[in-house]
């Protein structure tokens, strides 16, 4: 029955991840332009430079837009090739979880954990609030939860084991090569754990100098690579933007309060959002009065990334992504304390079934450039240039800052790069109605702003997306 129970929960993490997974359309957000800034690497056939628009994208590391161009070379350019990873790494993830909470206490808890992450409100069901949802588009976030679980895993079964604690230092070196800083919570979150775990042997120091050894090798090439390659510039972006800047200041307009991301997990877990703080609670009491290494570890696990994250000044809702297995665990446990395992693993099924476990939606965030581009690539020549009108354009420089990307009043919007699949030109309204020269040029413009500048050219294509009468128009200048 439990091979049979284990089977049935992973069964189900594979529908619900892989269910019309290259159906709908990228989100200009983070989707489109890691899937964009792949597309260039694969054309390009330089894995070393990172490009997006054909400007230096020095904003993350290559691990992800590795794979995501690789798979692109064995299936093709498409919405499925570019959320493929984020799918395979959801599921790594939700196995992951099921395996820690069978170590940390049952196989009835590990199976009820992995339950309460596929999840699906769909009152709130987008790419910021719940789990399952953020393991279907193309996001590097699942793919760092992944190395971070493996690496606290490792730190878990060193307990008996003593020489996995030298194995560390690989998921740490992949973690960081996945989204750069964040990876680092794997290393804090187990240096934390140690210090406050009861009765923890030390581990000897070689164990340690191996796990670090493992992850600079990993790490140093790539980064050294880039700094011969590209001096400050690359400096300026990965650290100065990545690090300083998103901590100190709210950048692309990602605000929240103190209270943000306690939200956001409410959020994430839907009804079960609101049993999260008692577990906490219940398992603080395990970890103080009974000294419950287990406890100590999911706590240090959820809190540290929830509590920094909360400082900085910058705030999305996807950074939780690693903080959800651990909410999972902690609820599992709390259940399974107050019901014993098997009861509680039977709540937890009949309440997920009767509220929360449906078909997810497809994820489409930007069906009206999808349906626009293939249409519009028929007036165009591969190598043709196309004007963009925007209210605002960035200043042309060596790198286009993220922030400036996911702008897309101050830039081309990141998806109609991707799907246009043709060299688009931003150029800013005042500059058309100025009457800028643009003989002859081709230009795409958005419905509702058309009517302006209607008079300077004509109409090749127009495609209205929706009732409000949204929609693209592919004109050609007088």
């Amino acid at each position: 029955m439990r091979w049979l129970i284990s089977a049935g929960v992973l069964g189900l993490a594979l529908v619900l991840l892989f269910y019309q997974l290259g159906d709908g359309s990228l989100y200009d957000w983070d989707e489109a332009i890691y899937a964009q800034a792949a597309k260039e690497m694969l054309h390009s056939r330089d894995w070393g430079a990172m490009t997006w628009d054909g400007h230096p994208f020095f904003h993350k590391p290559p691990l992800y837009f590795w794979l995501t161009a690789l798979t692109y070379h064995v299936i093709g350019i498409n919405e499925l090739a570019a959320r493929l990873w984020a799918a395979l790494f959801g599921f790594g993830v939700v196995g992951l979880t099921f395996i820690l909470g069978l170590r940390l206490r049952s196989w009835a808890v590990g199976a009820g954990a992995a339950l309460l992450l596929l999840g699906v409100d769909h009152a709130y069901y987008s790419q910021w609030w719940n789990f399952l949802s953020l393991s279907r588009v193309g996001t590097m976030d699942t793919a760092l939860t992944f190395w971070i679980m493996v690496a606290l895993w490792l730190a878990w079964e060193a307990e008996r084991r003593p020489w996995l604690m030298a194995l560390i230092g690989l998921p740490v070196g992949l973690a960081i090569l996945t989204k750069a800083w964040p990876g680092l919570f794997a290393v804090v979150i187990i240096i934390l754990y140690r210090a406050l775990a009861a009765k923890t042997p030390a581990r000897p120091a070689g164990y340690w100098a191996v796990a670090g050894l493992l992850a600079v090798v990993l790490i140093l090439p790539w980064h050294l690579w880039q700094y011969s390659r590209y001096g400050l510039p690359f400096l300026r972006e990965y650290v100065g933007f990545n690090l300083v800047e998103r901590v100190f200041q709210s950048l692309e307009e990602h605000s929240g309060g103190p209270l943000f991301y306690l939200d956001v997990v409410r959020r994430g877990f839907s009804i079960w959002g609101y049993f999260w703080p008692l577990a906490c609670l219940w398992a603080l009491w395990k970890a103080v009065g009974w000294r419950d290494r287990g406890s100590v570890l999911l706590l240090c696990w959820m809190t540290l990334p929830l509590g920094l994250f909360s400082l900085a000044q910058t705030k999305i809702g996807w950074y939780m992504d690693m903080v959800y297995p651990a909410v999972a665990l902690l609820m599992a446990i709390a259940l399974a304390d107050a019901l014993t395992d098997r009861v509680a693993l039977g709540v937890v099924t009949v309440v997920m079934v009767a509220c929360c476990i449906r078909l997810p939606a497809p994820a489409d965030g930007s069906p009206d450039v999808k349906q626009f581009a293939p249409l519009a690539q028929q007036y165009i020549g591969p190598g043709a240039t196309v004007q963009v009108i925007q209210p605002a354009c960035s200043t042309a420089q060596p790198s286009l800052t993220a922030g400036k990307l996911l702008v897309t009043e101050k830039n081309i919007r990141a998806a109609l790069v991707f799907y246009m699949a043709r060299p688009l030109t931003c150029i800013e309204e005042r500059q058309v109605l100025a009457g800028v020269n643009l003989h002859q040029a081709l230009v795409i413009s958005d419905r509702r702003s058309w009517p302006r500048f209607s008079h300077l050219g004509h109409v090749m294509l127009e495609v209205v997306i929706d009732d409000e009468g949204d929609g693209y128009i592919l004109a050609q200048w007088n």
